[in-house]
């Protein structure tokens, strides 16, 4: 009898516990930050492969560091380092490809 004495009031504060907090109203999710909030979009990834990547973004939201930035966390995944081999503007895109070396 002690035993089952000793259970309810654990589970009465497990109760208690899991319910704190709650008010009936779905709490508001958090968001990430958009990338225009940090200053643009990343590039896109127009085709990979060991010996390279090709990337496009828009120059106007976001630097040509990101798309160097990815290029070289790619090929030095493969313990290489990214070479900027072209580089073109079509309209408002740029696009640029880079080999690994």
């Amino acid at each position: 009898m002690a035993k089952l004495h000793l259970e309810i009031p654990v589970a009465a504060i497990a109760a208690a516990l899991a319910l704190a907090g709650c008010s009936g109203v779905a709490p508001t999710p958090i968001q990430p930050p958009t990338f225009l909030a940090l200053g643009g979009y990343p590039p896109w990834t127009l085709n990979q492969s060991p010996d390279g990547i090709a990337l496009r973004w828009y120059p106007d939201v976001t630097s040509r560091d990101a798309a160097d930035r990815i290029a070289q966390i790619h090929c030095g995944s493969l313990n290489k380092s990214a070479v900027l081999v072209s580089d073109a503007r079509d309209g408002s895109v740029e696009l640029a490809e880079y080999h690994c070396r």
